[in-house]
C-alpha cells in the first residue's frame, strides 16, 4: 500500500509525541524509540514526518532511552560482522591531518581488528577517512561478506554507512536541506554489533555522558570523548576527558603543552606519510600514540595511561616504516 500524506500512519504516533507542546510532549520510552526507529529503516514514514521527526529530536535532543531504543533498532543491519573494536568515522577532519589513521595501524599491530564504519564526504572543506584509508592499509569493503573477510584476513576494514542501510548517507545529508544536525549523526557513533566494543567522538562533551547512559541500556561498552574535528582522535594541545563505559569516574588525560609550533592546519596525505616514515612531526607523532594509548586501555582495563601509552611507543618502535608511500 502506497501511503499518502492525507492519511495517518504507523510512524504518526512519534511525530505527535514530541510535537504536542510544552507541556504535553514527552520523551520517547526505549520501545518506543526502537519502534520509531524500525519503522524509519523498513520506510515506512513519509518524507514530511522524516523531516519533521529528526528537527523535533534535534531541539529536544536525544535521551539516554531513546538512543538506546534507535541503537537496538540497528542491530540487525550488523548481519554477523563482528571485531574486537568498531570505529564510526562521520565528521571527517578539516584543521588536521587524519592522525587516527596511523594509530589504527598500531592497534591492529597490538592484536585487534578492527571495523570502521563511515560515511562519503557530506561537508565541504572536510576529508573523510575513506579518501585516504586505503593508502594506509585499509580496504573499503563492497559487502558485508567482503568486510567480513577483510576483518578475518588483514584485521582491518572500513564498511561504508550505506551498506549497512541505504538511507544513511541520505539521512546524513538533510543536515544541509534541513539546515542542522539530525539524531543520525548521533545514532551512527553509538551502533555496533551485540558483544563488540566501540570507540565513539562526540561534538560536544555534555554529550558524551547521554552515550554513556545510552551504552549501559544496551549493555555496550565504549570510550567516548571529545575528539579532534568530530573524529576519534586525541589533541596533544589539550585535557581530554575520556569517558569509558566500564568506569565511573572520567578520566582525565591532560595535554602536553598548549601549543606545537608548525602544525598543519589542514588535512596532508603526504604528512601522515612523512610522520610514519621518520617521526618528524610533534604534534602527530603525539596525536597518534596518545589516540593508540587510550584504545589500548578500552581493551586491556589493567592498563593505566601511563602503561598503554608505553605499549603504543613500543608499537611504534616496531612498526614498518616502509609500509606506506
Amino acid at each position: 500500500m502506497i501511503i499518502t500524506n492525507t492519511e495517518h500512519n504507523e510512524f504518526t504516533q512519534y511525530v505527535r509525541i514530541l510535537a504536542r507542546g510544552r507541556n504535553a510532549s514527552r520523551d520517547m520510552s526505549q520501545e518506543e524509540a526502537k519502534h520509531a526507529m524500525t519503522l524509519l529503516l523498513e520506510g515506512k514514514a513519509l518524507p514530511e514526518q522524516l523531516g519533521a521527526f529528526f528537527m523535533l529530536m534535534r531541539v529536544k535532543e536525544e535521551s539516554p532511552e531513546e538512543l538506546a531504543g534507535f541503537a537496538q533498532a540497528c542491530t540487525p543491519l550488523w548481519q554477523d560482522l563482528s571485531a574486537d573494536i568498531i570505529w564510526p568515522s562521520y565528521a571527517g577532519k578539516r584543521r588536521q591531518p587524519l592522525w587516527y589513521l596511523l594509530s589504527m595501524q598500531l592497534i591492529k599491530e597490538a592484536g585487534y581488528s578492527i571495523l570502521i564504519h563511515g560515511a562519503h564526504s557530506h561537508t565541504q572543506d572536510r576529508q573523510f577517512s575513506a579518501d585516504l584509508c586505503e593508502g594506509f592499509g585499509t580496504k573499503i569493503a563492497s559487502s558485508h561478506q567482503q568486510a567480513e573477510n577483510l576483518i578475518k584476513q588483514q584485521g582491518i576494514a572500513y564498511l561504508p554507512c550505506d551498506l549497512l542501510h541505504e538511507e544513511f548517507q541520505n539521512w546524513l545529508m538533510t543536515k544541509h536541506t534541513l539546515g542542522l544536525r539530525s539524531p543520525i549523526n548521533t545514532l551512527l557513533r553509538l551502533i555496533a554489533p551485540d558483544n563488540c566494543t566501540g570507540v565513539q567522538s562526540v561534538f560536544h562533551p555534555n554529550y558524551g555522558k547521554t552515550h554513556q547512559a545510552a551504552c549501559k541500556l544496551i549493555g555496550k561498552e565504549a570510550l567516548i570523548m571529545k575528539g579532534e574535528g568530530g573524529e576519534f582522535e586525541m589533541n596533544p594541545e589539550r585535557t581530554t576527558q575520556c569517558i569509558f563505559t566500564h568506569r565511573d569516574e572520567v578520566e582525565k588525560i591532560p595535554g602536553i603543552q598548549s601549543h606545537f609550533d608548525g602544525k598543519h592546519t589542514a588535512p596532508n596525505k603526504q604528512a601522515l606519510i612523512d610522520c610514519w616514515k621518520s617521526e618528524n612531526d610533534e604534534y602527530g607523532y603525539h596525536a597518534t600514540l596518545r589516540t593508540t594509548a587510550a584504545v589500548l586501555m578500552l581493551k586491556d582495563k589493567a592498563l593505566d595511561f601511563s602503561q598503554a601509552l608505553a605499549k603504543a611507543c613500543d608499537l611504534w618502535a616496531s612498526r614498518n616504516k616502509n609500509a606506506f608511500g
